[in-house]
């Protein structure tokens, strides 16, 4: 990836316009997209590979990643099988929170200069600010999706898909003006638009991890008036 845009080239086709990350595989694979999420978690485990062996055992988050990657690719490249039991009902919206176990955060990316975007995001781009925080000072359209290893800044609306600490930063958050997002997360964490609480859905937010490790959306202070 560039750190402006994806890949297109790609061995696996639906990775092709789809977050290459693990949160990404999931929702693939809860909507029934078990063929993205193959996709998807084939390119994590090839991209995860050359970092695996030059870590060693001094990264030893990075190696447990790496093997729940292949153990879950294996899961679903083999399938549900005809004894599978029924996936169990989900529950409701209000209830439906997205998260992962606390661990201990990975230092944060080299400090570079944040990615400043001045245009409209619209349906279909894909931007990636590697290794740094991504700034969009426009609205971001419904089908727009945003990637970033640092924060993510949207000083307009946000309506596409957006995912901070990218690669196992979990202190990343997410900021935007105005939050109606399709899915909006941090690392593996994540929610989707039903889960926005109505009293949040179009104002100032942050998404962030809690303590728990589950994505967590706070209302942002308004600005003070000068009389």
């Amino acid at each position: 990836m560039s750190n402006a845009t994806a890949d297109s080239a790609d061995d696996d086709g639906p990775v092709a316009g789809l977050f290459a990350t693990e949160t990404m595989a999931e929702l693939s694979a809860r909507q029934g997209r078990t063929a993205d999420a193959v996709a998807i978690y084939r390119q994590l485990v090839r991209g995860a590979e050359p970092d695996g062996a030059k870590a060693g055992a001094t990264d030893p988050s990075a190696l447990e990643r790496l093997a729940r990657w292949r153990a879950r690719l294996a899961q679903l490249e083999k399938g549900p099988g005809p004894a599978a039991a029924p996936a169990p009902t989900p529950p409701p919206a209000s209830l439906r929170v997205h998260g992962a176990p606390a661990v201990v955060a990975p230092p944060a990316p080299r400090d570079r200069p944040s990615l400043f975007v001045r245009e409209t995001v619209r349906s279909g781009q894909l931007l990636y600010a590697e290794g740094r925080d991504l700034v969009v000072l426009a609205p971001v359209n419904p089908g727009a999706q945003l990637l970033a290893d640092g924060h993510i800044h949207v000083y307009s609306s946000l309506k596409g898909r957006a995912i901070a600490g990218a690669r196992g930063r979990r202190d990343a958050q997410v900021f935007c003006l105005a939050l109606d997002a399709e899915l909006v997360g941090v690392d593996i964490g994540y929610v989707t638009n039903e889960d926005i609480p109505a009293d949040l859905r179009g104002g100032p937010a942050r998404v962030f991890l809690n303590e728990q490790g589950l994505c967590t959306i706070a209302a942002l202070a308004a600005p003070r008036r000068r009389l």
